[in-house]
């Protein structure tokens, strides 16, 4: 490999064992010299590819949401409605959040706090991006019904909605974090998130589209793949 070759897979090799050290320890109270150990490398290293503790810590979260950013591509090739679409993206989110519990708190913290100002600049602006990229995803969704004739809702309600549709979502993922006494059931909630979702739709005036559009939102959600450890997405926090 070339110097640059070897400088991502470095990288990525310290992402990985930041995420490792943050599962361990905590999202907030892992240290640079905990990662170092990790990636078995100096301090100093590590301040050669990220200029702060929270500079890596918004590399984890580019790492995933660009793993979001594929999924809604891959989303939008599927043959669904807009309902289904809308009702997939939000489960598929529900779903890749309660994944790695460490990563959905650095991910909070990154993109509703102070911390990414922390970052390198760069970072900041691809940030910023991706993180309103799933509420662009549902806008432009909502918008695809309206110019279908599905829905008659203007610009302002269709952003109440979807900040609806992510409240509901964000709830299920509170009643079912470990730190709930009562944990729910992934497998069993889903579809109770699924029907809550087109429930919101539905009390808006937009309609299933498709009488199986259950079977159908279950097997879109078949395409859904586990989120990749951060080191086999090379070049995704660059």
């Amino acid at each position: 490999m070339n110097k640059s070759e070897l400088f991502k897979a470095r990288e990525q090799r310290i992402l990985s064992a930041a995420l490792t050290t943050a599962r361990s320890k905590g999202a907030l109270d892992f240290r640079m010299a905990d990662v170092a150990r990790a990636a078995e490398c100096s301090v100093g290293t590590l301040y050669g590819h990220f200029l702060s503790k929270e500079d890596m810590m918004a590399a984890l979260v580019q790492v995933s949401l660009h793993h979001r950013h594929q999924w809604i591509a891959r989303l939008n090739e599927l043959d669904l409605t807009p309902m289904e679409r809308f009702v997939v993206l939000m489960v598929s989110e529900r779903i890749r959040l309660s994944q790695d519990e460490v990563l959905a708190q650095l991910e909070l913290l990154v993109s509703h706090t102070e911390l990414w100002r922390r970052a390198a600049d760069q970072r900041q602006l691809a940030l910023k991006g991706m993180v309103d990229e799933l509420v662009k995803a549902l806008e432009a969704i909502l918008q695809d019904a309206r110019q279908q004739g599905l829905l008659a809702l203007n610009d302002g309600e269709s952003a109440a909605l979807v900040a609806r549709a992510r409240a509901l979502m964000l709830g299920f993922q509170l009643q079912s974090s470990r730190q709930t006494l009562a944990p729910t059931p992934e497998l069993a909630e889903i579809p109770v998130l699924m029907e809550a979702i087109a429930g919101l739709l539905t009390s808006v005036g937009l309609s299933e589209g498709h009488p199986d559009w259950r079977n159908r939102c279950v097997r879109a959600l078949e395409h859904w793949q586990p989120q990749p450890e951060p080191e086999t997405l090379e070049g995704s926090a660059a």
